[in-house]
């Protein structure tokens, strides 16, 4: 082969190839465009996915907090009505439209209370209606108290917040919450009353030394400075002038009802001499909390007294050290002859129930008495008409219908001693105060 046609040879073959890559790449390119377009399609579609997402999310996230915060606004305005109206502090929610409506009559003035506007709310917190945040715009949202329960110290309260959307009113956004609000923390470290009545008339110079409390409410009007007639700060004792008590008024809890002897209660006559108890010698036994049960008959029908101690007897009713003695009277009082009643203690271990039909109780300063004496159908009317002498007093606790000591000069003062164990009492819970929330829960769902 020549030079020349091996030299055209070459030529031609690099031409072919040229033109063959050349057609190779086109094939191959046209692909790669589409693909990468695709790719890059689904790359936007992605994005703008992931965008409406994002905003669905920040949207729904605004909502929910919108509804949170407007659910703590609940909150708070809850706290401050009960700040308020303290005395439903203390009860469930379930018990506050049936309270307020069957306050006795003299008490729908009560200044404790705000009743029109307890009763309107109570209405709305019970039947679980909503409250909007501003009446004049829906937009703000509006809260539900679901329930509220108080015990041991706290209350319990499950409210929830809702919102319309901002873009739908068929669409609603809502959290539910339960708070725990302390309430009277201080209530546990509160004695037991020393003297408890429904209504009372004190002379200035009876002295209490420790809380007075009245089922009677204080009056929106009143010249008396603590709204309470018969009952006035002078009442209290000073101990290192400081006074030893407050003065209560609380028309929503009435003074325990008497109780009942229990039906292995030890049978006595009634006391007119003096006497010891237990009997020493008598088979008298305790019950399985080492306390004794007497349950105490009348005198005669005329007199109807279960307890009636003459002028001139000077008559110890005493209680042997370390036993717990309980008297279930059938009928009246009359300490007035009384020397001593347990003077061996310190704090009350006798106590002395009255009946419904204990409906009187005397006592006169003659006498120095260690008891809790329980009667909330008597009338203490006859307390005092010998010359003072600060030695007599009543140390415990006295929980009865009325005191009236106002036409007695000299009165027989009353000591709080013991606790609401000492008493057979449940502890009152009365709220001093409604504190800060303790415990927060958003609940799902």
């Amino acid at each position: 082969m020549s030079w020349y046609l091996k030299t055209f040879l070459k030529y031609y073959s690099t031409i072919f190839n040229v033109d063959r890559n050349r057609n190779l790449q086109a094939g191959f390119s046209m692909p790669l465009a589409v693909g990468m377009g695709l790719v890059m399609m689904i790359v936007v579609a992605s994005t703008i996915g992931r965008s409406q997402s994002d905003r669905a999310t920040t949207n729904s996230q605004r909502e929910t907090n919108r509804s949170l915060s407007v659910a703590e606004a609940g909150v708070t305005r809850f706290q401050a009505f009960l700040d308020r109206h303290q005395l439903l502090a203390t009860k469930n929610l379930a018990q506050w439209v049936n309270i307020i409506d069957f306050l006795p009559s003299p008490q729908a003035g009560c200044r404790l209370i705000d009743r029109p506007l307890a009763r309107n709310r109570s209405n709305l917190f019970a039947n679980k209606i909503w409250v909007d945040l501003d009446s004049s715009d829906r937009r703000k949202g509006r809260y539900q108290i679901i329930n509220y329960e108080y015990q041991n110290g706290i209350g319990k309260l499950t409210i929830a917040g809702e919102v319309d959307n901002y873009n739908s009113t068929q669409t609603k956004s809502k959290n539910t919450l339960t708070v725990n609000i302390p309430i009277g923390s201080e209530a546990a470290n509160i004695a037991p009353p020393a003297l408890w009545t429904n209504t009372a008339n004190l002379n200035p110079n009876q002295k209490i030394t420790g809380q007075i409390r009245s089922v009677t409410c204080p009056q929106l009007l009143t010249i008396d400075l603590d709204g309470i007639t018969g009952i006035d700060a002078s009442n209290i004792a000073l101990v290192s002038g400081v006074p030893s008590g407050e003065i209560v008024a609380d028309p929503f809890t009435p003074i325990p009802p008497p109780r009942t002897a229990p039906v292995n209660a030890i049978y006595l006559p009634a006391i007119t001499s003096s006497i010891i108890l237990p009997r020493p010698s008598s088979s008298d036994s305790p019950d399985a909390n080492n306390e004794y049960h007497y349950l105490v008959d009348l005198d005669n029908p005329s007199s109807n007294h279960s307890i009636k101690l003459q002028d001139l007897d000077r008559i110890e009713l005493n209680v042997t050290p370390g036993q717990k003695v309980n008297l279930y009277l059938k009928g009246n009082i009359d300490l007035a002859g009384s020397k001593t009643v347990n003077v061996n203690a310190a704090n009350p271990n006798l106590r002395i129930h009255g009946s419904a039909q204990t409906t009187k109780l005397s006592i006169k300063d003659t006498a120095t008495i260690t008891a809790f004496i329980h009667a909330p159908f008597a009338d203490a009317k006859s307390i005092s008409s010998s010359p003072p002498n600060p030695s007599k007093n009543i140390t415990g606790a006295v929980w009865v219908n009325s005191w009236d000591s106002v036409t007695s000069l000299n009165e027989l003062p009353i000591i709080q001693a013991g606790n609401w164990a000492d008493f057979g009492i449940t502890k009152l819970e009365q709220p001093s105060q409604i504190n800060p929330i303790s415990y927060w829960q958003r609940i799902e769902g």
